[in-house]
């Protein structure tokens, strides 16, 4: 089997609006899950999520709440003219992790259907005895699922149209490697490569980016963790940088990062030597 080594963007950076991942704009709280049945409380501030959007109130449009659960989407139309709503799911299997994202919906007649704005990030659930979503956080930047439907590649990040993204490795090798140092000085490298390439050339501006999303938070790895400035008077010369410059500095930061000691003291590199 021949392998490549590529990245693939299912989709361009749309520019849409996007809703920021905030309590109290959004909130979904977990009222009971028995078997499989799951009940989810929603609030949200659709008039604020309007104004921080800057949505025309008068538009027609539907507030869309997609539930994603072992690679099944449910679409769930939120109320109009209430600000909380009791969401019903069944037939989600036992353990599966939910996640959420909230999108406006254009229902004007020279324009339905278009998606006026979106979360940037899918969101999760909210328990009686803390936040779910705020764990995946903590672990780390690095976040690869195993997949059997990316071809003969190894590795593939795909984009969503809100400029996040997702990583996914070929099943076969993520088993085989994912302990092994083979896996992180083959794989990580070109996901920072890539990521790094997404964030100088997708956004005009850092500030762009959400602040609760995974991509911010490589952002801030890049500039705390690899001591590259992306922001501030120290990087106002990407203000001015062309493409080229850009992709310059991309293999600046992987370089960085693949000349950084982790565990063990050593390098990546070194770890399989």
């Amino acid at each position: 089997m021949t392998i490549q080594l590529e990245f693939n963007d299912t989709q361009n950076f749309t520019g849409r609006a996007r809703i920021k991942q905030k309590s109290e704009l959004l909130s979904l709280q977990l009222i009971d899950r028995q078997g499989e049945t799951v009940r989810i409380h929603a609030k949200f501030d659709r008039a604020a999520i309007e104004k921080e959007c800057k949505l025309h109130e008068e538009e027609a449009k539907e507030f869309v709440l997609d539930v994603f659960a072992l690679g099944d989407i449910r679409r769930h139309v939120l109320p109009e003219f209430r600000s909380e709503d009791e969401i019903e799911l069944r037939e989600i299997p036992d353990g599966a992790n939910l996640e959420f994202r909230l999108k406006v919906i254009s229902r004007s007649a020279d324009a339905s259907g278009k998606i006026l704005a979106a979360t940037s990030g899918r969101l999760r659930l909210h328990t009686g005895s803390g936040d779910e979503g705020s764990g995946e956080q903590n672990k780390g930047i690095f976040h690869p699922k195993p997949s059997t439907s990316i071809g003969d590649r190894i590795w593939q990040v795909v984009w969503d149209g809100q400029g996040d993204f997702e990583v996914f490795v070929h099943a076969d090798y993520f088993h085989k490697f994912v302990n092994d140092p083979l896996f992180a000085a083959h794989v990580f490298p070109e996901i920072v490569r890539n990521v790094s390439t997404g964030i100088l050339l997708r956004f005009e501006s850092i500030k762009d980016i959400d602040e609760d999303t995974l991509l911010a938070k490589w952002v801030s790895f890049i500039q705390q963790r690899l001591a590259i400035p992306l922001e501030g008077e120290d990087a106002a010369h990407l203000n001015e940088a062309d493409n080229i410059e850009k992709l310059d500095l991309v293999e600046q930061i992987v370089d960085a990062f693949t000349s950084q000691k982790w565990r063990d003291g050593k390098t990546l590199i070194a770890e399989i030597l």
